[in-house]
């Protein structure tokens, strides 16, 4: 907790030094309030289109109505974005589970997959658009490098993901044998909780739900392009569409830092160094900053107004947290389930 603070701290210092405030503020209400209102128009729909996501993962478990997918879902997200650490992830699976219906290592099992795709596709984006930028822009050879890292950390966690859920009896022995004469007690333990999360991922969808996953996925990715494209134009500037993707990479990559609550600072921070690798220009003033700014603003205002209603649905029980994890540590958890 300590440590996330300490760098939303560090990170926001960094980008509001030596920064007129008043300006940043005074910018911020001057943005045509119209693509304000279709920037959280966008990010409503994006909402929908990641519970219906979440849906088709769930489905092969248990055909949970859309409603509460939903309503679980608006929670589940405001918690991964108000927590530190992003604690939040937790949440989701847990309100969802079901020993009858979708067990605890399942739901879990579900919320990996859609994590480690979204950690792929961020990377992709990052990485298929810095190529476009002149070589001399600031940063951009570290942002390469960062991007690829990402990339390839991400795509062998799909190949792992894909290997385990078509061959997890070998791969659990083999990390049983690795481990055990380190320690019999932790490689029983690993080869416990690897045995109940490979059989998690055989209840994934299959064909045509996996595609449809992805189909969505690709969608969820556009959106956030195009939502950024529509809020810089309220505050003047005319991104193109490889210039929005390239500020939704950096910023996607940067997000995954970990920090305080609300990712304040390195959410800021990420926007900035993306923005100014496309109109560099933009920070000489207060617009690029009060862009940045907004942006994250946008992004918490939606996603508690669509959570705190439904912390007092009939299709939330926030006792199922502390019944899922409360009792023992998740990890310990995952093997009884």
């Amino acid at each position: 907790m300590a440590a996330g603070l300490a760098v939303s701290a560090a990170a926001l210092w960094l980008t509001l030094r030596n920064r007129d405030l008043g300006a940043i503020w005074r910018a911020a209400r001057a943005a045509d309030p119209r693509y304000l209102a279709a920037y959280l128009a966008i990010l409503v729909a994006s909402h929908f289109l990641r519970a219906a996501r979440w849906s088709l993962l769930l489905e092969p478990s248990a055909r949970i109505p859309f409603a509460r997918v939903n309503a679980v879902s608006a929670v589940g997200f405001m918690a991964t974005l108000i927590l530190p650490l992003r604690l939040g992830e937790l949440v989701r699976p847990a309100l969802v589970a079901d020993p009858h219906e979708v067990p605890l290592p399942a739901a879990l099992s579900t919320v990996v997959v859609e994590r480690v795709v979204d950690g792929l596709f961020s990377a992709l984006v990052l990485v298929g658009t810095l190529p476009f930028l002149p070589s001399t822009a600031p940063g951009v050879a570290l942002l390469r490098a960062g991007g690829w890292a990402v990339f390839f950390a991400f795509a062998g966690a799909v190949a792992f993901l894909a290997i385990a859920a078509a061959n997890g009896a070998a791969a659990i022995r083999f990390a049983h044998r690795a481990l055990d004469p380190l320690s019999p007690r932790v490689a029983a333990r690993v080869s416990a909780v690897a045995t109940t999360f490979v059989e998690s991922l055989r209840r994934l969808p299959r064909r045509r739900g996996l595609a449809c996953f992805l189909a969505l996925t690709v969608v969820f990715w556009a959106l956030g392009g195009w939502s950024i494209a529509v809020l810089a134009q309220g505050f003047g500037f005319g991104l193109s569409s490889l210039q929005a993707f390239t500020v939704l990479g950096v910023l996607s990559v940067g997000m995954m830092i970990p920090a305080g609550p609300a990712m304040l600072g390195t959410f800021q921070a990420s926007a900035v160094l993306g923005l100014s690798l496309v109109a560099p220009g933009a920070l000489a003033g207060a617009q690029g900053l009060a862009f940045a700014n907004v942006l994250w603003g946008a992004q918490l205002l939606q996603v508690v107004a669509m959570g705190v209603p439904f912390l007092f649905s009939r299709h939330v029980d926030l006792h199922r947290i502390g019944r899922q994890l409360g009792p023992v540590r998740t990890a310990e958890a995952l093997p009884r389930e």
